[in-house]
C-alpha cells in the first residue's frame, strides 16, 4: 500500500542548552552552532528525498530562518522534552492532513537522501495502522515512520525503542524494524561526535573543520 501525503518532523530543543554532555569539548556557542549544523545537513537530506510537508518543532524562534531556508514549517513547543514535541507535531494541522509522518531526530548529520528514500519505502509496504522502528545503538530511536500519524502512542526518550516496540504491539500496529547502521549512533558525547564525523554531511564537515575537532 503506497500513500500520498507523508509529513516529516524534527524536534529540536532549545539551542542555549543544546548538547550539554558535549561540554567538555565544546564551549555553549560551539554546542549552538553544532545543533544548527547538525540540522542544516538533516533538512538538506530530507529535502532530497522529499518535496511535502517538514514541520521542525522547537521552542527556539532562532531555528526559524534555517527552517524557512528549506521550505520547512516552524512549529512552537513549549520545551518540555522530545516526546511533548512530538505530541505537539502530530496535534498539528500539517500533520494531521497527512497519511504518515516520519520523525527523525536532528542531531543525525550522517543522514543521507538514499536513507530517508528507504525509510519512506519501508513505511510503505504495509498495510494500514503501521510503524517503522529505526533504532539506535543506545537502545533509542533514530527514526519513527507511522501511517497514519495517529497510529500509536509515541515513547521518545531514555530506552525509547523498547517502549516503542511495546507501544505498537498494545496498539495492534503491524510494525517493523529497519536497522540502518549508518544511523546508529546520535550525536550526545565527543565520542559520537567522532565516530559519525567521517559520515556527516557539508555543514557540519565544515563546522568541524574549523572548531579542530578530530574525527576517526
Amino acid at each position: 500500500m503506497t500513500f500520498q501525503r507523508l509529513a516529516i518532523v524534527i524536534a529540536v530543543g532549545l539551542l542555549d542548552r543544546a548538547k550539554s554532555r558535549l561540554s567538555p569539548a565544546l564551549h555553549a556557542d560551539e554546542r549552538r552552532e553544532l545543533v544548527l549544523a547538525m540540522l542544516d545537513d538533516v533538512l538538506r537530506a530530507i529535502r532530497g528525498a522529499h518535496d511535502g510537508a517538514v514541520v521542525v518543532v522547537t521552542p527556539d524562534e532562532d531555528l526559524r530562518p534555517l527552517a524557512a531556508s528549506y521550505d520547512a514549517e516552524l512549529l512552537p513547543d513549549e520545551g518540555l522534552g522530545t516526546n511533548a514535541a512530538i505530541i505537539t507535531a502530530l496535534s498539528s494541522a500539517t500533520v494531521k492532513a497527512a497519511d504518515a509522518v516520519l520523525i527523525l531526530q536532528g542531531d543525525l548529520p550522517q543522514l543521507r537522501m538514499e536513507h530517508v528514500i528507504s525509510m519512506q519505502q519501508a513505511l510503505a509496504e504495509f498495510d494500514d495502522p503501521c510503524a517503522l522502528l529505526i533504532p539506535n545503538d543506545d537502545g533509542g530511536t533514530s527514526a519513527l515512520g507511522l501511517r497514519p500519524p495517529s497510529a500509536m502512542p509515541t515513547a521518545f526518550g531514555t530506552e525509547s525503542g523498547a517502549r516503542h516496540r511495546r507501544s505498537a504491539t498494545a496498539s495492534d500496529v503491524t510494525w517493523r524494524e529497519l536497522p540502518l547502521a549508518d544511523l546508529a549512533n546520535d550525536v550526545d558525547t565527543i565520542e559520537d561526535l567522532e565516530r559519525v564525523g567521517p559520515m556527516a554531511g557539508p555543514a557540519t564537515t565544515a563546522l568541524l573543520k574549523r572548531l579542530g575537532v578530530v574525527v576517526r
